[in-house]
């Protein structure tokens, strides 16, 4: 079987065959590996290797294939965000102050995913401390579209996206705090999933081991894949509660009934978000394709869905600058400070810590009557940014005005942060969100959509080479 072949299949399809002895995990991570050496120079998505160690865990996994029958993810190649532990591997943060900083033990997704039988071949690129919506790190450099080197990968977690997107990796782990998972697949045409705050526990072994009050409410820890099966498949994996994490539940996959038909609100311009033609006919195209399925659409946008942004921004803004900047000021590089200062700036409360409460209460209230009216309206569809994938420079050194126009294109996405819901971005640059915990209505719709728009190709270099 030829390379591109090995590298296009999606991870259900490396299991499968797997299981039935036609594939080797050696013959897997052999040809990733090659892959990642023809192709990462360019695009800069995997920024410290593992593959000796690789291979041995692909050559021990197939000695001992009888005892294997089952995982749920093996002997697929992956990679993860740099952002988590992995035992023996660097985790940096993107920044030169943490550049030798080793993990000396897998974190809990981390290690739920090699439990399943999936095969870490590298640490993907991120910005520094994962802020931004480009992947532009003062450590390793910026990430590169694979679909067009020219274009920004998106961020924070664009290092992944890019990798499964040009067939590095079937499979990327990142996180998502304001769209961090959504805008990357987007941008680089995959699959993207952030689960509902609470599902998949973030336990991580170096420090901070604590975060800010916003951080167990938006944080969420999700994979990108090239097929939807592939997302719920990994879902799977690392849903489910831990002591250590204790924000999250335990809560089973909620089933859709059988023979309902789930009413959706298309929600394009609501948020104040300046939607572009090329993203509203993907919205109007994707919502042609569930109506066809069998699912009722109507406009309409959640409550608050202008304000609903803002008080995101203004919670994760002072928490950001009145909490992490003073301990990384020393850390950061000059481009993310400048950004953070700039954007988040626009946004910060402030040292009264009246105008924060009222921002938290402000957000129940948005969360409250949203909850009520989804009861109605149980999927959104949306854009996930504005704009199609941007110049790779697109967010770099921008004043206070400029930087208040990028966070307007990007609105519609914190506001899912916000309620803490569930959301897969599709290639195509739209979301489908649901109640938080009913990531099974997700899965479905996007199914009925991935039917329609077909197999996803691997690409490298210029928007062509689709293989």
């Amino acid at each position: 079987m030829t390379e591109p072949r090995l590298c296009s299949m999606t991870a259900t399809e490396m299991v499968q065959l797997v299981g039935k002895g036609e594939l080797t995990r050696r013959e897997l991570v052999e040809a990733h590996l090659r892959r990642i050496a023809e192709h990462n120079g360019a695009i800069n998505a995997i920024v410290e290797m593992r593959s000796e160690a690789a291979l041995a865990e692909a050559d021990a996994a197939d000695r001992d294939a009888a005892n294997r029958a089952g995982l749920a993810l093996d002997g697929v190649p992956i990679c993860i965000k740099d952002h988590f532990d992995m035992a023996g591997m660097k985790r940096t943060e993107g920044v030169r102050a943490l550049a030798q900083r080793v993990s000396t033990a897998d974190e809990l997704v981390v290690a739920r995913l090699r439990a399943a039988g999936a095969i870490v071949v590298g640490k993907c690129n991120q910005p520094d401390f994962q802020i931004r919506w480009n992947t532009v790190s003062e450590l390793y450099g910026a990430t590169r579209n694979p679909r067009d080197l020219s274009r920004s990968a998106g961020g924070s977690s664009g290092g992944d996206a890019a990798a499964v997107a040009s067939g590095m990796a079937a499979l990327g782990l990142g996180a998502d705090y304001g769209g961090s998972i959504r805008v990357p697949a987007a941008f680089c045409g995959i699959y993207g999933l952030r689960p509902s705050a609470g599902r998949v526990p973030a336990v991580p072994i170096n420090p901070p081991f604590d975060g800010p009050p916003t951080l167990d409410l938006m944080f969420s820890i999700g994979p990108f894949a090239r097929s939807v099966s592939d997302l719920r498949r990994t879902f799977e994996v690392l849903s489910g509660a831990d002591p250590c994490d204790p924000a999250t539940i335990d809560m089973p996959l909620q089933m859709r009934s059988a023979g309902t038909s789930l009413r959706v609100a298309r929600m394009c311009r609501e948020t104040g978000a300046p939607v572009s033609r090329e993203i509203e006919a993907a919205l109007d195209e994707t919502a042609d394709i569930l109506r066809e399925a069998g699912y009722e659409i109507v406009d309409a946008g959640i409550p608050n869905a202008e304000r609903a942004p803002e008080v995101w921004a203004e919670l994760v803004s002072t928490e950001l600058i009145r909490s992490a900047m003073p301990v990384w000021s020393d850390q950061i590089g000059d481009s993310g400070r400048q950004h953070i200062e700039e954007m988040f700036g626009i946004y910060d409360l402030g040292r009264d810590v009246g105008r924060y409460f009222a921002s938290f209460m402000e957000r129940r209230a948005i969360v409250r009557e949203t909850a009520a009216w989804m009861e109605d309206h149980p999927l959104i569809l949306a854009p996930v940014a504005a704009t199609p994938a941007p110049p790779l420079d697109f967010d770099l050194y921008l004043d206070r005005q400029q930087s208040q126009s990028l966070f307007d294109s990007m609105k519609s996405l914190p506001w899912v942060n916000l309620l803490s819901l569930p959301s897969v971005a599709l290639p195509n640059g739209v979301q489908i969100v649901a109640r938080r915990f009913h990531e099974a209505d997700i899965f479905d719709a996007a199914s009925a959509v991935e039917r329609e728009l077909g197999p996803l190709s691997i690409a490298v270099a210029d928007g062509d080479a689709a293989e």
